[in-house]
């Protein structure tokens, strides 16, 4: 007899919901279970934006809230209390799929929520369901690769890892920088400082209508930046295309 249900990351991608993979499509319609990470403003979040869809009536659609902090008590209580949400099912037994923009290993969510549902329950089986990640996603649609043969990479989140970002690109052949938003003028200064500004390009809200790609990084100086933006850095001589969208 089954104790527990399997609970399920998706990768629902970075905002293209054709770039869902064949295996994300066939989780979506089989688990009846659909759990949705939610911000503290209850707004609805990119995931369930981008599998809007699948949200039919014969689906139980189960929000959790994480808050967007770094208090790590208030982190903890906000996992501790979406593992009890999603154990609620899981235990019944029923599968539950928690979905997130871009892809579940990286710098997501997801890893939290399993941690403290396996801790609750060791006997719940957990299944990563990979996705198209804005790291992917970005060099794509800039129509470049992000390493050749030999080259190295490295994908440095900006916000409090400026002095990693420095190192990553002194050791590596290109890097992503992720959360750039909140210190931007910082990674500019730094990026100026090395003579990579012209072989860096911007992306932010990639899949999305609202799509931006700008390889005049100075235009960005000054200008509120949205969350969901990176920086590809290339210091192996690559140059980014002409600006605009693409």
């Amino acid at each position: 007899m089954k104790l527990c249900g399997t609970l399920y990351g998706l990768g629902a991608g970075a905002g293209n919901r054709e770039w869902l993979t064949l295996e994300a499509d066939r989780i979506l319609r089989e688990v009846p279970i659909i759990a949705l990470p939610y911000g503290a403003d209850g707004h609805r979040g990119r995931a369930e934006q981008i599998i809007a869809p699948y949200l039919g009536p014969e689906k139980t659609v189960l929000r959790l809230r994480f808050p967007m902090t770094r208090d790590p008590r208030l982190l903890h209580r906000a996992w501790e209390e979406a593992a009890d949400q999603s154990l609620s099912y899981l235990r019944q037994p029923a599968d539950v799929v928690f979905v997130t923009e871009g892809d579940p290993s990286l710098y997501s969510t997801f890893s939290y929520l399993a941690e403290a549902v396996k801790t609750q329950c060791p006997e719940v089986k957990v299944r990563i369901v990979p996705g198209i990640s804005s790291i992917l996603a970005g060099p794509a649609r800039w129509g470049h690769a992000l390493t050749k043969s030999h080259q190295s990479l490295a994908i440095i989140p900006a916000s409090h890892n400026l002095e990693k970002v420095a190192k990553a690109l002194d050791l590596c052949d290109t890097v992503v920088i992720l959360k750039v938003a909140q210190v931007f003028e910082e990674v500019y200064n730094l990026l100026a400082s090395r003579q990579l500004l012209t072989n860096t390009v911007y992306l932010s809200h990639i899949g999305l209508d609202d799509e931006e790609m700008i390889t005049d990084i100075s235009m960005l100086k000054g200008r509120p930046l949205p969350y969901m933006s990176l920086l590809i850095v290339s210091s192996n001589g690559q140059k980014p295309m002409k600006a605009g969208n693409p």
